[in-house]
């Protein structure tokens, strides 16, 4: 992630899980699996994450997809086609997948985000 804009609004770590009720421990784990890539803060000694509000939109997304029981794997794929039409990835999934990520697709914050 590039560094958030001086006038756009970041979150560290606590107050991210504390806003989306992901503990900590998770949101590391995302960060390690590739879900996420929050921006390092250099200036601090230790390197605080800081996320964007654009951040903390794909973790409720994240979170809803995991709620319907897709795996990390599958959100990976997802989150690797999101700057790409939402359709195209719609068509090349068929079965269960498909029936979870149409339910994303018609989630607010997705429409939100794809608009």
């Amino acid at each position: 992630m590039t560094m958030p804009a001086k006038d756009e609004p970041f979150y560290q770590i606590s107050q991210v899980s504390k806003l989306l009720g992901i503990t900590s421990d998770r949101l590391r784990t995302y960060e390690e699996e590739g879900l996420i890539k929050p921006y390092r803060a250099r200036h601090s000694k230790d390197g605080k994450r800081l996320f964007s509000q654009e951040e903390i939109e794909w973790l409720e997304i994240i979170r809803e997809l995991i709620k319907l029981g897709v795996t990390i794997p599958v959100i990976r794929v997802f989150l690797s086609c999101k700057l790409k039409s939402g359709k195209a990835f719609l068509r090349a999934k068929d079965g269960d997948i498909l029936k979870l990520i149409e339910k994303l697709y018609l989630h607010p914050v997705y429409r939100k985000l794809i608009s």
